[in-house]
C-alpha cells in the first residue's frame, strides 16, 4: 500500500483562512465571555439577532457588512457556549451542599472509571505526617443522604481514599461514606487556583473516605457501557506494563503511555519538570502523532487495500484518544489524525494550519474551559509553530540535471552525512523555535527556564521514539503473543532507563534550569499578539532590523513594570502567608531588601515552598537577603531546603540553641545550607539584624546563653519598628521563655504574631496585656480557630485574623498610616448560576 503525502499548492493564508475565522471568533467570544457580567440568554439573543442581520446583508449583497455579523454571531454563540458551561449548574448540584469546612456526607454516586492507586511518597524527613498509599476515582453523583431519606443530587467530583480500594470498576454504583467539602480559592497571592481549574471540569468540590470499607458496591454497571470497555483495555494496558517491565520503569511506561502520572514518585516529576521535558510526561500530540506515523508506515506494507486502511488508522487512534481519556493535546491530534486520512482518502490537498483550526474548534466545543489551560495553550502553540516554521525548513529538491548527478556520485557516508546532518540541523531549529517561542507562556505560569531542553530534546529523541513504540506493541499485542513480551519489555525498559537517567543527570548541571518571575498577563498578550501579526503576512512584515528593535522595546517595556512593581516606594510591607499549620512571614523593606521570617508547615514542604516561592515572585522577586528561622520546630523551617534551590539567599539566621539538638530533619536542612553555600549565622537578644532611622529589625530573645526549656522557649522573637510602628514576631514562645520576655518593659505593639499559633499554652491573656496590639494575626489551620484566645485578644482591643480563613494578610506602612488587608477578603470569582433540576442544556 503506498500512502503518499499530499501538498496543497495554494498560499497558506488562502488554504486556512476559512476555518482560522471561525475559530478565532468562537475563541475571541469566550475570551470576551471570560471578563464580562453578561449571562448566557444575552449572548444567545445577540448571535441570533447577530445572525438575522448576516442573512439579510448576504441577501442584499453587501459581503463586507455579512461578513462582519457573521463574525460576530459566532463571537456570541462562542461566549454563550463558554457561559453554559462555566455558570449554568442544576439546582441538585453536589456544590451546592459543600462548605469551606469538611462535612460528614453519605452519597450514592457512579464510577467514571477504576481507580487510580497514588502510591505513597518517599520518606523525607523533613514531611512531618507521612501518608499512606491513596486511591483516586472520579464520580458521577445521583443522590445524597438527609437523615433517613434520599435526595436527589448531580454534578462530578473526585474522591480520595486512604488505602487500595478493589472491586471498582466504571459504571459501578457506589455508596460512600465519606467527607465533602468545597475546592477553596487561592490563600496567597500568586498561588495556582485550583477551584478554577477544577470548575472548568465542572467539579465544585470534593470528597475524602478514610478507609476502603467506607466504599461500597451498590450494584454493578453493565458490561455493554462503552466506558467499561475503554476502562477494560486501560487496565489490560496497565497490567502488561507493569508485568513486562522493572518497578523502577513501570511509571514512567505508564506516565508515557497510558497517561497515568500518578505512580511517578515525587524526585522523577521534578527532574522531568525542571529540565523542560515535562511535557513527555502528559499525553500530547507527539504521542497520538508518533502511534499513526507507525500504523501508516505499517499499512504500507499492503496488508489492507487504501480505504480500509485509512479506516483502520482513524478507528485505532481514535480508540486510543479515548483510552487516555480524551485530554485536549490528544484530542487535537486525534481530529488532525482523522482529518489527515479523510484528505487522503478524498484526494484533498491538506493544510496545517486547517487542520489544527478544526482542532480548536472541536476542543473548544467539547470544554470552552480548556482554551485557558496553559496545557492547551502550549500544545496549539507548539504545533502552530512547528507548521509555521516546518513549510519554510522543508526539504528542496536539486533541480540542475548536474547538481543532483553530482550529487549522487559522491562516496555514500559523504551522502548519508550530509543527509542525517541536516535532518539534525532542521530538528535543531525547530526544538530551538519552539523553545523560544513558549518561553515566554512557561515562564508566565510555572516562572522557569530550562535551557538544557534545547539539547537535551533532540538527545532524548530516539530513545523517547522507540520506547513508546514497543510499549504500543506491549500493550497492543505483548498479552496476545507471551514470547513477544519478553523482548519488548526489555527494549521499552531500556529506553525509558536512559531517558530517566539521562533527565536527572542534565537536571543536577549548574544553570541548567533557572527560577524567574513571570510576565504579566498583558505584557504576555502583546507578545504573542505582536508575534501573530508578524508570522500572519508577509507582505506587511518590516524589516529585520525593525523586528529586532520591537522585540527589544517590548521586553525592555516588561523589564522596565518589572522593576517598578517590585519597586516598595519607601513603605514596608510585612505579608503573613497562610500555609497551615506553620509560619512564614514575608517582609519587603524600605531599601528594596526582603527577610523571610520562618519558612514551613505541619505537612508537605514542597508545598509551603509552593506558596512562599509564589508570593515572592508574583513581587516580582528572586533574591532573599535574609531568612531568620525561629527555632528547631519542622514546621518553621521544612520549606528552606527548596527555597535555597529556587532563590539567591543572602544570609540565615538562627537561634543559639538551634541545632543543639539530633534529628534527621536538622540533618537535612544543615546539609542543605552547606550544598548551597550560604552563611549560617548566630543570633540572640540585642543584636539587630537591619537598622536606618526608618526601619529597625531587633532581636528580644533569646538570651545569648539560650533558655532552659523546649525549642518553643527559645524562638527567637523578631521586633520590627518602622516609621514609628511596631510589629512583633514571636515564633512559638512559651514558658520558661515567655516569662522571661514578659519580665521586661511592656511594649505598644500595632501588630503582632499570635505565638504558637494561636495556643494556649502561650498565655494568651498575658501575652496582650503585655503587647496591647491593635491586629492580631494567626498562622495556622482550622484547627487553630480557638475562641478562648480569640476572645482574649478582642477584649484588649485588638481585631484577630486567622491565614486559615483570611487566607494571607498584608500589613503595609508608610510614613502616614498602616493598612491591614487580607487577601480572601479581595478575592472574587464568579459564582455559579443555579436553575431548576429538570432543565437540561
Amino acid at each position: 500500500m503506498n500512502l503518499p503525502a499530499s501538498k496543497s499548492r495554494r498560499s497558506p493564508p488562502r488554504a486556512y483562512q476559512p476555518l482560522v475565522v471561525v475559530a478565532s471568533a468562537v475563541c475571541a467570544g469566550i475570551v470576551v465571555d471570560r471578563y464580562s457580567p453578561a449571562r448566557f440568554v444575552v449572548w444567545w439573543l445577540a448571535a441570533v439577532v447577530l445572525w438575522c442581520g448576516w442573512c439579510a446583508a448576504w441577501g442584499s449583497g453587501r459581503r463586507a457588512w455579512a461578513s462582519m455579523m457573521l463574525l460576530a454571531s459566532l463571537a456570541a454563540v462562542g461566549a454563550a457556549w463558554h457561559q453554559a458551561c462555566w455558570s449554568l449548574y442544576s439546582t441538585d448540584e453536589l456544590g451546592a451542599f459543600a462548605a469551606d469546612v469538611a462535612q460528614p456526607t453519605c452519597l450514592q454516586a457512579v464510577a467514571r472509571a477504576s481507580p487510580r492507586r497514588m502510591p505513597a511518597p518517599e520518606f523525607d524527613p523533613l514531611r512531618p505526617i507521612t501518608t499512606a498509599d491513596r486511591s483516586r476515582l472520579i464520580l458521577r453523583l445521583t443522590a445524597v443522604r438527609d437523615g433517613d431519606r434520599w435526595l436527589d443530587a448531580s454534578g462530578e467530583t473526585t474522591l480520595d481514599v486512604n488505602g487500595h480500594l478493589l472491586g471498582v470498576k466504571a459504571g459501578d454504583r457506589l455508596q460512600i461514606f465519606g467527607q465533602l467539602r468545597a475546592v477553596t480559592p487561592p490563600a496567597n497571592p500568586g498561588e495556582f487556583d485550583f477551584a478554577v481549574y477544577q470548575r472548568a471540569d465542572r467539579r465544585l468540590c470534593r470528597l475524602t473516605a478514610d478507609h476502603p470499607e467506607c466504599v461500597t458496591v451498590v450494584a454493578p454497571g453493565s458490561t455493554w457501557q462503552p466506558r467499561r470497555w475503554l476502562d477494560r483495555a486501560r487496565r489490560a494496558g496497565d497490567d502488561a506494563l507493569w508485568s513486562s517491565l522493572s518497578r523502577a520503569q513501570s511509571g514512567l511506561a505508564l506516565a508515557l503511555i497510558l497517561g497515568q502520572r500518578e505512580q511517578l514518585d515525587a524526585t522523577t516529576t521534578r527532574h522531568f519538570y525542571e529540565s523542560g521535558t515535562v511535557h513527555l510526561l502528559s499525553i500530547s500530540g507527539l504521542h497520538v502523532g508518533l502511534l499513526a506515523f507507525l500504523l501508516f508506515r505499517g499499512l504500507e506494507l499492503g496488508f489492507l487495500q487504501r480505504g480500509p486502511a485509512l479506516a483502520a488508522v482513524a478507528a485505532i487512534t481514535t480508540f486510543y484518544a479515548l483510552v487516555i481519556d480524551a485530554e485536549p493535546p490528544a484530542v487535537r491530534a486525534a481530529v488532525m489524525v482523522l482529518l489527515v486520512c479523510l484528505a487522503l482518502y478524498s484526494g484533498r490537498p491538506v493544510s496545517m494550519f486547517n487542520l489544527l483550526a478544526m482542532a480548536a474548534i472541536v476542543v473548544v466545543a467539547m470544554n470552552p474551559a480548556e482554551l485557558f489551560r496553559t496545557g492547551t495553550q502550549l500544545s496549539f502553540l507548539a504545533v502552530a509553530t512547528l507548521a509555521w516554521l516546518g513549510q519554510r525548513l522543508a526539504p528542496q529538491g536539486i533541480q540542475d540535471p548536474l547538481t543532483r548527478l553530482i550529487a549522487r556520485t559522491r562516496p555514500w557516508p559523504a551522502r548519508m552525512l550530509k543527509k542525517y546532518g541536516t535532518s539534525i540541523a532542521r530538528m535543531m531549529v525547530l526544538t530551538s523555535t519552539i523553545w523560544l517561542v513558549s518561553m515566554p507562556l512557561v515562564l508566565a505560569r510555572f516562572n522557569l527556564i530550562s535551557p538544557a531542553s534545547l539539547l537535551l530534546t533532540p538527545l532524548l529523541a530516539i530513545p523517547i521514539a522507540l520506547g513508546l513504540f514497543t510499549g504500543f506493541v506491549l500493550v497492543s499485542v505483548g498479552w496476545l503473543i507471551w514470547p513477544l513480551s519478553i523482548p519488548l519489555g526489555w527494549m521499552c525498559d531500556a529506553c525509558l532507563a536512559c531517558v530517566n537517567h539521562g533527565v536527572a543527570l542534565v537536571d543536577r548541571v549548574p544553570g541548567s534550569h533557572l527560577w524567574l518571575p513571570g510576565p504579566s498577563w498583558w505584557w504576555l498578550v502583546g507578545c504573542y499578539a505582536l508575534l501573530t501579526l508578524w508570522a500572519a503576512s508577509d507582505r506587511w512584515r518590516p524589516p529585520r532590523r525593525w523586528c529586532v528593535a520591537i522585540l527589544a522595546g517590548w521586553s525592555a517595556v516588561g523589564l522596565i513594570t518589572a522593576q517598578l512593581h517590585q519597586s516598595t516606594r519607601d513603605a514596608f510591607d510585612c505579608t503573613f502567608l497562610s500555609v497551615g499549620h506553620g509560619c512564614a512571614a514575608v517582609m519587603s523593606l524600605p531599601d528594596g531588601s526582603t527577610v523571610l521570617y520562618d519558612a514551613g508547615q505541619l505537612g508537605s514542604p514542597a508545598a509551603a515552598a509552593r506558596s512562599i516561592s509564589g508570593y515572592l515572585w508574583s513581587r516580582g522577586r528572586t533574591r532573599i537577603d535574609a531568612v531568620v528561622i525561629s527555632h528547631a520546630d519542622i514546621d518553621h523551617f521544612n520549606a528552606l531546603p527548596e527555597l535555597l534551590r529556587r532563590f539567591r539567599i543572602g544570609a540565615i539566621y538562627v537561634s543559639p540553641v538551634m541545632f543543639d539538638g539530633d534529628g534527621a530533619a536538622l540533618d537535612e536542612l544543615r546539609g542543605a545550607i552547606n550544598r548551597a553555600g550560604v552563611p549560617l549565622r548566630e543570633i540572640y537578644a540585642g543584636d539587630r539584624l537591619h537598622g536606618s532611622d526608618d526601619c529597625l529589625l531587633t532581636v528580644l530573645h533569646p538570651p545569648s546563653r539560650g533558655t532552659l526549656g523546649s525549642d518553643n522557649s527559645n524562638s527567637v522573637v523578631l521586633e520590627v519598628v518602622c516609621y514609628g510602628r511596631r510589629i512583633l514576631l514571636p515564633g512559638d514562645l512559651e514558658s520558661p521563655g515567655l516569662d522571661e520576655l514578659l519580665a521586661e518593659s511592656p511594649l505598644d505593639c500595632d501588630v503582632v504574631l499570635a505565638p504558637h499559633h494561636g495556643s494556649t499554652q502561650s498565655d494568651p491573656p498575658g501575652f496582650v496585656a503585655w503587647t496591647t496590639p491593635e491586629w492580631t494575626i494567626i498562622s495556622g489551620d482550622s484547627r487553630s480557630n480557638r475562641p478562648a484566645v480569640a476572645d482574649a485578644y478582642r477584649r484588649r482591643g485588638a481585631t484577630v485574623l486567622n491565614t486559615s480563613q483570611s487566607g494571607a494578610v498584608t500589613v503595609r506602612i508608610d510614613r502616614s498610616a498602616l493598612n491591614v488587608s487580607p487577601w480572601r477578603s479581595g478575592h472574587s470569582s464568579r459564582e455559579p448560576t443555579w436553575f431548576a433540576a429538570d432543565d437540561d442544556y
